[in-house]
């Protein structure tokens, strides 16, 4: 085997899908990316309802004040909570197609995720006021096709398929504490960092993601755990601010979660951010921005040279140059800028029209990704009878650094292809759906047209990626609520 077919299939082996939150449920991803500091793409990361960081989304965070359970298991689930356990089961089903798109087009691929989780409130079982041990384990089925990244090759558009190459996999296992009136909020154990930093800030658990915290920070699949800790403080009701650290570990999404002294630690990512966020219970047009920095310490590959300084896409099989460590900046946000009603009535839900973007900067040129920059458009219960119904438009501008081209072309030569540049800068236009259809069931569709895609996950092909069509749709299920485990 090739160096370039093992670094193919270690990428391979660490991708995943994005779930994110679908009204005030819980929602989850996964992600995936070749070597050191090039660890995953976004997938399977999930806001949790029981997420209490001061940054959450307070759609996410929300609970009924009064908790009332509806279902066979609704009797023991309510005699649970009293002791102090609580439970919950979501299902996430992923299908997709890259009917033009890529560099074989016409697949088809498609992947569930049974997310089981399990809070233990400490303030009832052991005294201790503000602590909670939270649990989940991931199972994962119904996989169909698991090469789909490579058949379509691109940092965006290429990961957003699920690879999940076991059956389970420990996703969350920490003890958060809460202090000073639930001001400050530390969590620590196995845990992921996209459980904190940079919330997606649209509305499609399959397409919302940034690139630069998976394809250059090193994000491994969030439903895949690391070790790491988190704080976050609440300056105000509308800003705070957080830290943490996580270990990076190649290799780790091949494990199952438990099997800790296999590890190899190669460094750990730092991540700091501020940010502001209001809803309508604060203001009539609400809005939320924060600024995330990242700097990973560990190893990653050069994007153009060997040991040797020799070209990495004409010699396979020299080991690359490695570079130590990598940083960048995130700018997410999104603003309310128009109501049906023009902001005179309470309304929790109201008819409107949000703007948001997700922007990222590189300050290193040996990572494949330079600059990142998503801008959408939303618009909220259109019908006043679907509240949780949404639309959307997006665009998305990606910039890949130059020396990381100049070794797709080198490595597509070599593999029998013309070897013509790609193009540095791509755009992916997109449309997608949130729709309710009841009992809490979500299906998100999406369609997106890439322009100048690449062949990011598959780079020792002769194929050149084409222009194209990608779609799919989520189905999000939330078993729990329907069984009575949680509040619907």
């Amino acid at each position: 085997m090739t160096e370039g077919m093992t670094r193919t299939t270690r990428g391979r082996a660490r991708r995943g899908v994005r779930i994110g939150t679908a009204g005030a449920l819980v929602a989850a991803s996964l992600a995936g990316v070749p070597s050191g500091a090039l660890a995953q793409q976004p997938s399977a990361a999930g806001q949790f309802n029981d997420q209490t960081q001061p940054r959450t989304d307070p759609a996410v965070a929300a609970k009924p004040a009064d908790p009332v359970r509806v279902g066979p298991l609704a009797p023991w689930a309510t005699d649970m909570a009293a002791r102090g356990l609580t439970f919950d089961i979501n299902i996430y089903d992923f299908y997709q197609a890259n009917p033009s798109a890529g560099l074989r087009t016409g697949e088809q691929s498609n992947s569930a995720y049974f997310v089981l989780s399990m809070s233990a409130d400490m303030q009832r079982l052991a005294n201790i006021s503000g602590g909670t041990i939270k649990f989940t384990q991931t199972f994962f089925g119904l996989v169909r096709n698991l090469n789909m990244a490579a058949d379509i090759g691109d940092t965006t558009v290429g990961y957003q398929p699920p690879y999940n190459p076991n059956s389970n996999r420990l996703s969350l296992l920490t003890y958060e504490q809460k202090l000073m009136d639930d001001r400050l909020v530390i969590e620590f154990g196995r845990t992921h960092p996209d459980r904190y930093y940079g919330l997606p800030p649209c509305n499609s658990i399959n397409s919302c993601f940034q690139d630069l915290f998976y394809i250059n920070a090193g994000f491994t699949s969030p439903l895949y755990a690391v070790w790491g800790a988190n704080a976050a403080y609440q300056l105000s009701p509308t800003s705070y601010i957080q830290a943490g650290a996580f270990s990076v570990n190649p290799g780790t999404n091949a494990l199952s979660g438990y099997d800790w002294g296999y590890e190899r630690l190669s460094g750990a990512l730092v991540m700091t951010e501020i940010g502001y966020k209001t809803d309508y219970t604060m203001t009539a047009y609400p809005g939320r921005a924060s600024l995330t920095g990242f700097v990973n310490t560990a190893d990653h590959d050069d994007n153009f040279k060997t040991v040797l300084g020799t070209s990495r896409g004409l010699n396979p099989g020299t080991p690359a140059l490695q570079k130590t460590g990598t940083s960048g900046l995130v700018l997410t946000g999104t603003q309310t800028v128009w109501r049906a009603d023009g902001g005179l009535v309470a309304n929790p839900h109201p008819t409107a029209i949000s703007l948001y973007t997700g922007t990222g900067y590189s300050f290193d040129p040996t990572v494949p990704i330079r600059f990142n920059s998503f801008v959408g458009v939303l618009l909220q219960a259109p019908d006043q009878s679907r509240p949780n119904d949404t639309f959307g438009l997006k665009m998305n501008w990606q910039r890949l650094s130059e020396n990381y081209t100049q070794f797709l072309s080198d490595a597509n030569f070599i593999s029998g292809g013309s070897g013509a540049p790609y193009a540095r800068d791509k755009f992916i236009f997109e449309a997608n759906a949130h729709l309710d259809v009841g009992a809490g069931v979500i299906v998100e569709p999406v369609v997106q047209y890439v322009v100048n895609p690449n062949s990011f996950w598959n780079p020792y092909t002769a194929r050149r990626a084409k222009d194209g069509f990608y779609g799919g749709f989520t189905l999000v299920v939330p078993l729990g609520t329907l069984l009575g485990l949680a509040p619907g």
